[in-house]
């Protein structure tokens, strides 16, 4: 399935200018349609406060599409929504259809999350849409945010444990244009890393990868997981990495460091969970 309309969660500050240049990178990818949204928290505000909330996000919402228009050559949909933010976006992510949902991340830590909590976080735990972040820090690295974006797939790590969330997650690499991906690594990390099956199983994957026409190549690792990957991604200065999503949810996440989680927040890179 190609990745053609995306939904963009905005707080409406200064860091959207910087994450809405990042999508208009993502035309290379096959981005043809973006629907920036924010959420209004509703709870305690009576309906002429909730509606004047409202008109002044949309009105934001407004003059931040209006600069991107002689930039960025993708179509933009406006919406605001009202309630629990998470909620929210993922009721607008379905009725829209949309094929992903890309957010801007703090990248904070556990302890940060149980205090203080992540609306991008819960996004992505939900396991119910697949989700791009980048991390702010990130976005402020570079002057022009397209950069990131534009090149996501130049050196593309796909983490496989060989599950069906994993499956997923490899087919979904290809699922943008086989010229915007330089090369792909399909990198397993677990106690069974050098065991026949294991270089068998990745062998197929690498196949497979080949057979659409990309460069890949087969990566094994021991240790832990999260830690294992983020040293990989940093030893080949790597453009993007893709991740299943195995339900494991938010109950559980902060607490135990759910790998895809500790991969948003440390990544050399941008992030797609996809469930």
């Amino acid at each position: 399935m190609s990745i053609s309309s995306m939904l963009v969660p905005v707080n409406l500050d200064e860091r959207d200018q910087k994450l809405l240049q990042y999508v208009c990178g993502l035309k290379i990818q096959s981005v043809r349609h973006v629907i920036v949204a924010t959420a209004v928290e509703e709870t305690g505000l009576e309906a002429p406060v909730l509606a004047a909330e409202v008109d002044r996000a949309r009105e934001r919402l407004a003059s931040l599409a209006q600069s991107l228009k002689t930039q960025c050559d993708l179509t933009f949909e406006l919406r605001v929504v009202t309630g629990d933010p998470t909620d929210a976006i993922l009721v607008l992510a379905k009725q829209a259809g949309v094929d992903v949902i890309c957010i801007g991340t703090e990248g904070k830590s556990t302890a940060h999350y149980l205090f203080h909590g992540s609306v991008a976080e819960d996004l992505f735990s939900s396991g119910t849409v697949r989700a791009m972040g980048v991390r702010h820090d990130l976005l402020n690295s570079v002057e022009d945010p397209g950069e990131l974006s534009r090149g996501f797939a130049e050196r593309l790590v796909v983490a496989t444990d060989f599950s069906e969330a994993a499956r997923r997650a490899f087919l979904s690499a290809f699922d943008r244009p086989t010229e915007a991906i330089g090369e792909v690594f399909v990198l397993h990390v677990g106690e069974d890393a050098g065991s026949v099956e294991a270089q068998h199983k990745l062998d197929e994957l690498v196949a497979a990868a080949r057979d659409r026409g990309v460069t890949a190549s087969a990566v094994m690792r021991t240790g832990d997981p999260a830690q294992a990957a983020l040293d990989f991604l940093r030893e080949i200065e790597a453009t993007g990495v893709i991740i299943g999503q195995r339900g494991e949810g938010s109950m559980f996440r902060p607490v135990f460091g759910w790998v895809p989680i500790r991969l948003l927040r440390e990544a050399p890179c941008p992030v797609v969970i996809q469930p």
